[in-house]
């Protein structure tokens, strides 16, 4: 309880300091703040649940939250004066409604064949098909789909103006659809999170609508959590402990297999591209941890959770330190009017987001890098039109 008190005065005190400075509720300084206050505050509620928090844990998060806090301060203080200036739009050379229509058509196809061929409910057959079950049918190809859908999505609301307002209808009933063909929160979560970073930096989203924003969404996730549930249903109580609280916790209680290779986590991408090109024979870890009990089973264990696992405290040290500079800099550059930086900050902003239940930038590398291709293609692809042009 000690520990969890002295968390979230640290984190007050810097909440202070960001409001004092008028710190952008947008930067990753606030963001970072934020998403940590979710995760100790609700333990105030949740400790005597689950297993003592440990004493390194509790370090070792310190080390990781004032590395990250200091150098996103550092950097929001440089551009903290600087506010979005639109000096151009860019558009795509050619009308791709068409396509957008047909894959929403057979999205909503594989929704009902998957949805009415599995074993369970309509909802859960769903969500389990997104979880690659054995015996049930899945989006397949359609899935592929995605990083390229995300990226235009991301582009079309950096540039949003009157003519291009059909795609962005298209493409949010695409991605709100795909949310549904997965029953996943974070599929949800996703696309409106990164529209409300672009719409905040560039100060069309008020502060406001922002907070209705919040309920709004977790009543919406909540709601995606229940009506897939299977027989096992838990209360709303335990299902927030278990979001929030508990990988933190259960950071302390995870063994470290010595019998792994280097780095089998940070670099696990690169684990896979060999093996999968048999220049070793090493299979990669899976993204998918191992349940501990503590004394409720959980398997996220925070953005920490990687570098710990792999390297220790300097592993720690370095994770939290590239976090820094990585969103810092897309966040530096994009509040100066770099259409691409925004993009990718948006893109990327759920990881941020997320850094109190798990680690989602370094883990999924390999979406993310699809992401950034079909990003900076769509950006070579697009052309330049002066702004008030």
């Amino acid at each position: 309880m000690g520990y969890i008190l002295c968390a979230i005065i640290l984190i007050f005190i810097n909440i202070g300091l960001a409001m004092f400075l008028r710190i952008s509720l947008y930067s990753p300084f606030v963001i970072n703040i934020l998403t940590w206050l979710f995760s100790f505050f609700p333990g105030l509620f949740f400790y005597e649940k689950f297993c003592p928090l440990k004493e390194n844990i509790v370090f070792l998060w310190l080390i990781w939250f004032t590395v990250t806090t200091l150098v996103f301060f550092l950097f929001s203080l440089y551009c903290n004066k600087d506010t979005w200036q639109e000096k151009e739009i860019r558009i795509l050379p050619f009308d791709y409604a068409i396509v957008i229509i047909v894959l929403i058509i057979w999205l909503g196809f594989k929704i009902w064949a998957i949805g009415n061929a599995g074993p369970a409910h309509f909802f859960l057959n769903l969500r389990l098909s997104s979880m690659n079950i054995e015996g049930i049918p899945s989006i397949g190809l359609l899935g592929r789909f995605y990083p390229l859908i995300f990226s235009l999505f991301l582009f079309e609301h950096v540039y949003e103006r009157e003519e291009n307002r059909r795609l962005r209808f298209l493409l949010w009933s695409w991605m709100l659809l795909f949310a549904f063909a997965t029953m996943g929160k974070l599929s949800l979560l996703t696309p409106i999170l990164s529209w409300a970073i672009i719409k905040g930096v560039k100060g069309r989203l008020k502060i406001k609508k922002f907070i209705i924003l919040l309920p709004v969404l977790f009543v919406l996730m909540m709601a995606i959590h229940f009506i897939r549930a299977g027989e096992d249903i838990q209360s709303l109580r335990d299902v927030l402990a278990g979001y929030t609280y508990a990988p933190l916790v259960g950071l302390g209680y995870i063994d470290i297999d010595d019998s792994l290779p280097i780095g089998a986590y940070v670099l696990r991408f690169f684990y896979a591209v060999g093996y999968r090109l048999g220049i070793t024979q090493l299979k990669p870890i899976s993204t998918i941890s191992s349940y501990v009990e503590v004394p409720k089973p959980i398997n996220t264990f925070t953005a920490i959770h990687p570098f710990y696992f792999d390297f220790g405290l300097p592993g720690v040290l370095l994770g939290a330190f590239s976090y820094g500079l990585f969103f810092s800099f897309l966040y530096m550059l994009s509040i100066k009017g770099k259409g691409m930086a925004l993009t990718l900050y948006s893109a990327s902003s759920i990881a941020l987001f997320l850094q109190f239940f798990g680690e989602v930038l370094i883990i999924n590398f390999s979406l993310n890098m699809q992401i950034f291709i079909w990003v900076v293609l769509i950006y070579l692809v697009s052309r330049r039109v002066d702004y008030g042009c």
